[in-house]
C-alpha cells in the first residue's frame, strides 16, 4: 500500500511538472486586433483604462483549456461580484509584473458567460465539459459556471482557480472593504505566482 501511494504521489508530481514545463503548441497572437480591448473592458468594469483583460472568443478558452498557458476569467457585466473582483484580479496582475509577458501569456481572458449559460447551448456545455471538476454545483446537481470564476492555467492544466471574491462579502452588491481588497489581492497573487513558477 505504501508503495502504491508513493508511486501515485510520485505520478501527480510528474504531472504537474510536466504541465509547468511543457511549451504551448501552436500558440496563437492573442493580441493581433486586441488593440481596443482594454478600453473596451474599463467602460464595462471599475478598472484602469490600461488593463490587461482582453475579450476571448470561445474558441480561445477552448484552446487555452486544452493547451495554453494564462488567465482565463469568467464573468457577464451586470455580475456585482465582477465589478467587485476584476479591479483586484488586475492589481494582483500588475504587482505580479505578469504584463511582461509576451501574447496570451501577458494578458487575463475574459469570456461573458452569461448568455451561453441561459441558452445551456453547445459552447456552454463544452465549457463545462472542461471545467466540472472544479464547478460548483447547481440546485439540479449539475455542474454551472458561476462568476466571477477565475482559473489559472499552464499548457492546459488547471493549477488554481477561485470562483467569487471572499467569504466574509455576504451582500453581493457591497463593495468590497479595504481589509477583504487586500484578502482577495493575496489569494490571486498566489494563484498567479503558480502560473508564473510554470513560465521559468
Amino acid at each position: 500500500m505504501k508503495k502504491l501511494t508513493a508511486f501515485l504521489f510520485s505520478l501527480t508530481v510528474t504531472l504537474v511538472f510536466s504541465a509547468c514545463v511543457m511549451p504551448a503548441a501552436n500558440a496563437m497572437d492573442w493580441l493581433a486586433g486586441r488593440e481596443n480591448d482594454a478600453a473596451r473592458f474599463a467602460e464595462i468594469y471599475p478598472v484602469s483604462k490600461e488593463n490587461p483583460f482582453i475579450f476571448a472568443s470561445f474558441e480561445e478558452v477552448v484552446s487555452l483549456l486544452e493547451r495554453d498557458t494564462g488567465i482565463l476569467v469568467f464573468g457577464f457585466p451586470h455580475c456585482p461580484r465582477c465589478h467587485n473582483a476584476f479591479p483586484v484580479l488586475e492589481k494582483a496582475f500588475k504587482q505580479m509584473n505578469m504584463d511582461r509577458y509576451k501574447g496570451s501569456r501577458g494578458r487575463i481572458h475574459y469570456y461573458d458567460i452569461f448568455d451561453d449559460r441561459e441558452a445551456n447551448n453547445e459552447r456552454y456545455q463544452t465549457i463545462v465539459g472542461y471545467l466540472k471538476d472544479h464547478l460548483p454545483l447547481d440546485a439540479d446537481g449539475n455542474p454551472r459556471i458561476y462568476s466571477p470564476h477565475v482559473f489559472f492555467l499552464a499548457s492546459g492544466v488547471i493549477v488554481g482557480n477561485h470562483l467569487d471574491t471572499v467569504p466574509s462579502l455576504t451582500n453581493p452588491r457591497d463593495l468590497l472593504n479595504e481589509e477583504q481588497k487586500a484578502e482577495l489581492l493575496k489569494i490571486y497573487k498566489d494563484l498567479i505566482e503558480i502560473v508564473e513558477d510554470c513560465l521559468c
